[in-house]
């Protein structure tokens, strides 16, 4: 509809209904777009906890099967080998999920009395779905808010079986069982406000919740979905149904479509995948791992039984997922089968898959079918999800895994007619000029069906080769520390894997700081590559003083300072690296350059090997504070931000800019009038002094020279004509104060600051002055400034004893970090000899003429580790970046399970009192005997006093 039409809210509803129906096949082509699978998260049986050990049990031919663990029920009070023995179970075996008993309540924000109420299918959907949203490299706490879907299948209430005693009912009882809450607590826990809900299709309910997903996603209503399901195997008593139903198998195994298939093997699992739509995935440069082309679900009507599946009806649902795929029946190499096993369902099974793929199929490619449940079981509400993790992974692997136990092909099923063939081991299924499709069947015992199809992810372009590795930071966190050590040592093993080397490092730095939400306990590393970061992993578990490693446990978000040095040292040189390599610092100082009108850039870095003479005041100055600009705004890009700001000498116009007094450009302004006028001062000597901070009475009697600034060794510099700065030193040394005199070509005299702040202050009349956005300290008061204006400029320049109050004065804002940005590590020296708390971080932006970015993110890297917060879009900004599968977080578990109490012991018959009488105080004994009694016990006792009376 173009703009001209009018709005749906004014159409009466037969032309609404009339446009619906002209616009239904653009609708349909808009509903057809595939959704991509970017992330996988899993719980099955055989110790198959992430994809990859998955994968392993598979590609091996394992099975996960296993005799009932004694934790889960006393299978000797429930076995009886005879089928139908009321309140018995003919079988002994399943396949477990290891661990289900644990959790880590306080990673979710969960108390332990009501983890120990949650069941934990709750409580694994928790953690499963949370590695699902890592190794899609999404931030689960970046999902807040967000119209994220959950769709959720499951069918058992085991729980809720386990819990006889109705004494032990509390608040936490309704919402730690009920099917409903599985949904709504990962929407709560995570702060999703998409759809959300549980669906008990019995043993299609995660396939039904997938393509639910898939409709949600293509019409708008979530542009994330996460979709799944879940079975645990807690109580004995639906195993004693299932036997009741001779749906087990009684030798304990699925041997699907083979002659002695006998039922199904009870297995537990929890699959979640991570859905987007394939344009979104693409624009987000997602890890993706395979497409959902098409789905459908419906219902096998009346067949011979409700709990018998129904061939037409089976048919007809793979031909509508045929359908709303665009695919055809031909175009598909494999089918997972639901495959349970049983005597009457593979061969309808087989049957309508014959009945839909088989025409047009050359003989020589037979449709290639297998079932998962060989290997873990018939995991009911998880089955779907199951199978489809399965088929993804062995499209990424190229390779089908054998189909076990079928020994003696099921006689019922005409395996002469249907083009159908059974991997009974491993058979190729590599990537080539026909795209892979799979499809993925599913029908419940109550008449649910459903089909998905699945083609290969799109074939990714190679990536170019970089030049030379630049240096990157790579932060890992986590809630405690034993979890970042276990983290830590992922990554060490990862790096040297095949699997995530094969992607460009910078990816997965990138993926590790912008998919992980951020935690208390970091450990934050500079490097170029996967080894050198596996290295410096390695050795910050050894607990070395490793380089290029910061680690910390910052447990709130530090408050930070930023400190900017003075004119005490040539500007001409440093970061150049950074100009050249950061386009916000780069921007920054080119703004700088335009306010001052004069070429600067030029004179700051002349090109290599060209001599160039030390820089005169009137562009050393404005050098400066475009350094110290461009310094700013890439800390703040990168979200870096100052609760208080000081500065020293002309750094004191910087830390005005940088609290918001007034723009860098008349920043510019001020310190280019500042400058010019010190050009014309005649020469001088300098003074450096040791220990700055212990100039306070001394200077005070030397008004004709003054304090410039805090070189980098954290010595205070002293400028002023050479007569009074040689008297200076003199003073100095016989006080005990070390000291160095140097020639200057301009002395910086107290005149000289005079003559030059009454040029500033006439210029600055015409600047407007605002309140300082962010504390700024003044080294000239040694107090916070609350409203400056011009005359500040006017003043004098800051003593020693006013440099050490304002360094104070800053404590006093509660900051725990000290940022330096200027040329040197001046005042960071300075700062902790002034504030020598253990307790505090000092960070120098640029320590050396030849420091960098690598440099740069070193101190970023402390800054990380210290707890501060991290901007990365904008760290990111302008570079791609795909994402990379890496190792996920490590929870912290422990037993939290619901044990039933002990049975009471058996009442013991009540005393027979003697008559109330006697004195008070047994009367009193008496009467308090009596409030402890039953109503059955006082009952008995009236009766046994009758005669008595």
């Amino acid at each position: 509809m173009t703009d001209q039409s009018p709005r749906v809210s004014e159409l009466a509803p037969i032309k609404l209904a009339l446009v619906a129906r002209k616009l239904q096949p653009k609708l349909a082509l808009a509903l057809s777009e595939p959704i991509a699978i970017v992330g996988m998260g899993l719980r099955l049986p055989g110790g198959a906890d992430t994809p990859e050990a998955f994968w392993e049990l598979l590609r091996n031919g394992k099975d996960a099967l296993s005799p009932i663990p004694a934790s889960r029920w006393n299978i000797d009070e429930y076995y009886d080998p005879t089928p139908g023995t009321p309140g018995k179970m003919y079988t002994r075996h399943g396949a477990f999920v290891r661990g289900v008993e644990d959790f880590d309540p306080q990673f979710f924000g969960i108390s332990p009395r009501e983890a120990s109420r949650m069941d934990p299918h709750q409580r694994l959907l928790l953690e499963v779905t949370w590695e699902a949203l890592e190794r899609a490299g999404i931030s689960a706490t970046e999902l807040k808010g967000s119209s994220t879907g959950v769709f959720v299948g499951m069918m058992n209430e085991d729980f809720s079986h386990l819990m006889t005693d109705a004494t032990q009912i509390d608040l936490h009882t309704a919402s730690g069982s009920g099917l409903s809450v599985a949904a709504g607590r990962l929407s709560y826990i995570l702060g999703l406000q998409g759809p959300a809900m549980a669906v008990d299709a019995a043993c299609s309910s995660s396939l039904v919740t997938v393509h639910l997903a898939c409709q949600s996603l293509r019409t708008g209503e979530c542009d994330l979905a996460l979709a799944g399901g879940i079975s645990l195997i807690l109580s004995p008593l639906t195993s004693v149904v299932n036997c009741a139903m001779r749906m087990l198998s009684v030798k304990g195994r699925c041997s699907t479509f083979d002659a002695s298939a006998d039922g199904f093997v009870r297995g537990e699992g929890c699959g979640m995948l991570v859905l987007k739509r394939l344009s979104d995935a693409i624009a987000g440069r997602d890890p993706i791992l395979a497409l959902i082309r098409g789905s459908a679900t419906n219902h096998s009507g009346q067949s011979s039984g409700l709990t018998v599946p129904n061939g037409n009806a089976l048919a007809k649902v793979m031909r509508a997922a045929l359908k709303a795929g665009g695919v055809e029946p031909e175009q598909l190499s494999y089918i997972e089968a639901h495959g349970t096993g049983t005597a009457i369902g593979d061969p309808i099974e087989m049957e309508a898959l014959g009945r839909v793929f088989g025409p047009n199929r050359p003989r020589e490619e037979p449709l290639v079918v297998g079932s998962v449940k060989t290997n873990i079981g018939h995991t009911e509400g998880a089955a779907g999800v199951a199978g489809i993790i399965k088929v993804v992974l062995a499209m990424q692997h190229e390779e089908i895994p054998a189909h076990l136990n079928l020994e003696t092909p099921n006689p019922n099923i005409r395996w002469e007619e249907l083009p159908v063939t059974v991997p009974k081991s491993r058979r190729a299924w590599p990537r080539g000029p026909k795209r892979r499709i799979a499809g993925v069947t599913a029908f419940g015992f109550n008449g649910t069906n459903a089909h998905v199809l699945l083609e290969e992810a799109p074939a990714a372009e190679p990536r170019q080769a970089g030049g030379v590795p630049r240096a990157q930071v790579l932060t890992l966190s986590a809630k405690t520390a034993p979890a970042l050590r276990e983290l830590a040592q992922r990554y060490v093993e990862a790096f040297s894997s095949e699997a995530v080397r094969r992607a460009p490092f910078e990816d997965a730095c990138f993926t590790a700081n912008t998919g992980r939400a951020a935690f208390p306990h970091r450990v934050a590393i500079v490097a170029s590559s996967y080894e050198e970061a596996g290295r410096r992993l390695a050795g910050f578990l050894r607990e070395e003083e490793t380089p290029g490693v910061r680690a910390g446990s910052g447990r709130q978000r530090p408050r930070l300072a930023f400190l900017f040095g003075g004119a005490e040292t040539e500007p001409m040189g440093w970061g150049r690296r950074l100009f050249e390599s950061e386009p916000v610092f780069r921007d920054a100082v080119l703004r700088c350059e335009r306010a001052l009108n004069r070429p600067l850039v030029s004179a700051l870095f002349p090109r290599e090997g060209e001599a160039a003479s030390p820089l005169a005041p009137g562009l050393a100055l404005p050098g400066m504070l475009a350094l110290q600009c461009g310094l700013v705004h890439l800390w703040l890009a990168w979200g870096i931000e100052p609760s208080g700001v000081l500065g020293v000498g002309v750094g004191e116009y910087a830390a005005a800019c940088s609290a918001g007094v007034f723009s860098w450009e008349d920043g510019m302004k001020l310190v280019a009038a500042l400058g010019e006028q010190l050009e014309r001062m005649p020469e001088g000597a300098e003074l450096v002094v040791t220990e700055p901070e212990r100039l306070e009475e001394v200077l005070g009697r030397f008004p004709e020279v003054s304090l410039v600034g805090i070189d980098g060794g954290g010595r205070g510099v002293i400028s002023g004509e050479r007569a009074p700065v040689e008297a200076l030193r003199a003073e100095l040394t016989q006080q005990g104060i070390r000291s160095e005199s140097r020639g200057v070509p301009h002395a910086m005299s107290a005149a000289a600051w005079r003559s030059g702040r009454e040029r500033v202050g006439a210029v600055a009349r015409a600047v407007v002055h605002q309140r300082p956005r962010v504390p700024w300290i003044s080294t000239l008061t040694g107090r916070v400034m609350e409203a400056p204006g011009a005359e500040y400029w006017l003043g004098q320049p800051g003593a020693a004893s006013r440099l050490s109050a304002a360094m104070k004065a800053l404590g006093e804002q509660s900051v725990g970090g000290y940022v330096e940005l200027g040329l040197g590590a001046g005042l960071t020296a300075l700062g902790r000899r002034v504030r020598p708390a253990p307790e505090l971080s000092w960070f120098s932006s640029l320590r050396s003429e030849g420091d960098g970015r690598a440099e740069l993110l070193g101190v970023f890297a402390g800054l990380i580790a210290a707890g501060a917060d991290v901007a990365w879009p904008e760290f990111y900004r302008d570079q791609q970046h795909d994402k990379v599968v890496l190792p996920v977080i490590c929870f912290q578990r422990s037993r939290y399970w619901f044990d039933p109490q002990p049975a009471p012991a058996p009442k013991q018959a009540a005393p027979a009192l003697e008559v109330l009488e006697g004195d008070p105080e047994a009367l009193a004994k008496q009467l308090e005997l009596i409030e402890q009694l039953s109503d059955e016990q006082a009952q008995a006792l009236l009766e046994s006093l009758k005669g008595a009376v």
